[in-house]
């Protein structure tokens, strides 16, 4: 059985997986020379195109120069920025960038002065010969200063990919260009044949591979009859290289593809092709490598193709990188409208620019410019019909249909189970598929939602460890203050004399004593006078010292000594208690009518002992009547007033808050006690009127004394009733 490199070395090919072949239509480009476009009013120079993003070292004003450096950067993925013309830069701001999305970047905008003068670091070109002593170091550096970048759409930096970490065996110059339309690798290769073969043979020094295969779609027939006389021509080996005519079917120019193709090796998911000892590089690439470092040029314009029907004059270009797609389309006899579609890139896998103003970009390598005749009118996304085609036609050997369902439910979690990641983009699904679904676009937009959380996750994982390390900082700082003060103590420790071990003692002895006495009640209250039980305290002090305020002043008022019905312990009266309020005064006012009935009786019933004390007559009962009466009216004048002094003695202190229900029953029981006491004091009265000797017989009462009395007697019980009809409505 014969070895792999015998089997590369007879031309052998494996059999490709999926794909498609749709209409070429190359023919519209690739039938004219490359050409050169007139310099353009401005250039708009992005500043991050790739690698790392880099510090401008212009101004607004300043002159520069053809191929001139002007940005910095220390990072090993970083690529610098060069001015495509010379001239002088008029503005630094945010222009539309080359992007399906057209956000703005910061860009560089240089006015040409017309004389296109090269920098002084771009010297005369070398012979290949004289970097025989050039380090690989110095290699990588000189295409790194020159910014070159991946030309086959890619544009990842080259520096970095001619640098791997393993060893290459197999090295691969990918001269496919699978897509339709698009013919920039096919034309360089047939006008700048010994040039390519110059970058091949400088990757060739920096990589020593075991065979170097250079790939050409047999679709080019010219091309590959050009290189290999360029091959022959070569300073490279003639053993371990060669060139392969590859059968035309899209996208066998996908990097993993056409490894698959040449070796019959496949790249792992997730994985690299340096890892199997394989390295892929565009062929114009090479083109630019050989310039850098034989020439110092640095990267500052490719061959673009300009091509589809609303163009007038289609073909391949020199265009310098900035140059807006506005100038391309002016020079190039573009002739639609507003509303046709300038695509960047080929059909397949290129996208549609709203914004001509935006710049041509190092991996712009196609402008199509179709009509309607040319590209399907958009038509109606119909659902899934699961036929299947997608996956027949995949050449990443995917799930296509399931990748949609999960994408378009937003579950990237299981779209990534698909391997999502391996999707190359190049649109096979989307062609084939007989509902109009865009798969691609479904993929593009979940692969930027994954990228999104990955980053996200990233900064909460940086934040993360940045909080442990502070405190971890925290913690040893506090623990070396631990320490230190524990160091500082065991040195007065050892410092100190008998006496002063013994006052320590004593005060260590005084703080565990008041430690181990708990506080009472009132002291915490007093040691906490802002407490919830301190003013609850405070309020059920100023309840009793209202309750006895009232007291005071209705035993001053009726100068008699009564017993409250509540006590300093219990202010707030209950229903239950107001009445039996009601009921003992109801029975103190019985017992004073029965009294007063009694009295009357012993009057008339009175006998007399003596001859000096006649017995009384009917004017002396009417007298005592009168005094009963006028007693009676005193005494309730005497309450009513008192109960006045109690409703409206002063509340001068924030301490006594207004009568609450409790205080307002408290007084209805003392007016109760004073009518009490009031009567008491008529039936004493009476009794010492009833007691009264009458000394003299001259004044007989007559019926107009008679009529008196019950007139007094009358005005008493309606000032009586005025008095207590007032107190109750200053009550409500």
């Amino acid at each position: 059985m014969l070895t792999l490199l015998e089997q590369i070395d007879q031309g052998t090919l494996w059999r490709a997986i999926g794909g498609i072949h749709p209409p070429e239509r190359k023919t519209l480009s690739n039938t004219s020379k490359i050409s050169c476009l007139p310099l353009a009013d401005e250039y708009i120079v992005p500043l991050t195109q790739v690698g790392d993003n880099a510090v401008l070292n212009v101004t607004i004003g300043d002159y520069v120069t053809k191929g001139m450096n002007i940005t910095n950067g220390d990072h090993f993925g970083y690529l610098p920025v060069h001015s495509p013309t010379s001239g002088h830069v008029t503005h630094i701001e945010q222009r539309p960038s080359n992007h399906p999305s057209g956000l703005p970047q910061l860009s560089c905008v240089i006015r040409p002065d017309g004389l296109d003068t090269l920098s002084d670091n771009i010297h005369p070109k070398l012979a290949l010969s004289d970097i025989e002593n050039f380090s690989a170091q110095d290699v990588l550096s000189k295409i790194q200063r020159a910014g070159i970048a991946g030309l086959g759409g890619a544009a990842f930096p080259s520096h970095i990919k001619l640098n791997p970490a393993s060893d290459i065996e197999f090295l691969i110059i990918n001269a496919i260009e699978c897509e339709p339309y698009i013919t920039s690798d096919d034309m360089i290769m047939r006008e700048q044949s010994d040039a390519i073969m110059q970058g091949i043979a400088i990757i060739y020094q920096l990589l020593t591979p075991k065979r170097l295969i250079i790939a050409i779609e047999d679709n080019k027939p010219q091309a590959i009859d050009i290189m290999q006389q360029a091959l022959n021509r070569s300073l490279l080996p003639k053993d371990g290289v060669r060139i392969t005519s590859v059968p035309t079917l899209y996208p066998s120019g996908g990097e993993k593809q056409l490894i698959q193709i040449l070796t019959g090796q496949e790249v792992p998911s997730g994985a690299i092709p340096a890892q199997l000892g394989i390295l892929v590089q565009n062929v114009a690439t090479c083109y630019a490598i050989q310039d850098a470092v034989l020439r110092n040029y640095p990267l500052i314009e490719r061959v673009v193709t300009i091509t589809g029907n609303n163009v007038s004059t289609p073909g391949n270009y020199w265009a310098p990188i900035g140059t807006p797609i506005s100038h391309l389309l002016s020079h190039t006899g573009f002739s639609g409208n507003n509303t046709d579609k300038v695509i960047i890139g080929g059909p397949m896998m290129g996208y549609a620019l709203y914004n001509d103003n935006a710049p041509i970009l190092k991996g712009t390598n196609c402008v199509l410019l179709p009509n309607e005749t040319e590209m399907a009118p958009e038509q109606k996304e119909l659902p899934c019909i699961r036929c299947g085609e997608c996956a027949v036609v995949c050449p990443a050997q995917l799930l296509p249909q399931q990748l949609f369902w999960h994408a378009k439910a937003k579950e990237y979690d299981k779209a990534l189970n698909y391997n999502l990641n391996d999707c190359i983009e190049c649109g096979c699904c989307t062609y084939v598929c007989p509902s109009n679904i865009p798969l691609v676009e479904y993929y593009r937009v979940a692969k930027s939602a994954v990228k999104s959380e990955i980053e996200e996750k990233k900064q909460a994982e940086l934040a993360k460890q940045r909080f442990e390390l502070r405190t971890q900082r925290l913690e040893d700082e506090k623990n070396a203050r631990d320490a230190k003060q524990k160091e500082a103590a065991q040195r007065r420790k050892a410092n100190m004399s008998g006496s002063d071990k013994d006052a320590v003692a004593l005060a260590m002895a005084r703080i565990q004593a008041k430690k181990s006495i708990k506080p009472t009640e009132s002291d915490a209250i007093n040691l906490s006078p802002e407490s919830k039980s301190d003013n609850k305290r405070d309020a059920i002090s100023a309840a009793v010292a209202r309750a006895k305020a009232k007291k005071a002043a209705l035993n001053s008022t009726i100068n008699v000594s009564a017993t409250p019905t509540n006590t300093d312990e219990n202010t707030s009266a209950t229903a239950a208690d107001d009445k039996q309020a009601k009921i003992t005064a109801a029975v103190a006012r019985a017992k004073a009518k029965k009294a007063a009935l009694k009295a009357t009786g012993q009057i008339s019933e009175g006998p007399n002992t003596t001859d000096n004390n006649p017995s009384l007559t009917a004017a002396d009962d009417k007298q005592a009547k009168i005094a009963a009466a006028v007693a009676r009216a005193k005494a309730k004048k005497a309450a009513l007033k008192a109960t006045e002094q109690i409703s409206e003695a002063p509340n001068t202190t924030d301490d006594n808050p207004p009568p609450t229900a409790a205080d307002d029953k408290q007084v209805k029981i003392a007016a109760a006690v004073a009518r009490a006491k009031a009567k008491k004091a008529a039936l004493k009265a009476t009794e010492q009127i009833s007691e009264a000797p009458n000394t003299t017989d001259d004044n007989p009462p007559t019926a107009a004394d008679d009529k008196q009395v019950k007139i007094a007697a009358a005005v008493a019980r309606a000032k009586a009733k005025k008095a207590q009809a007032k107190l109750d409505n200053e009550k409500d």
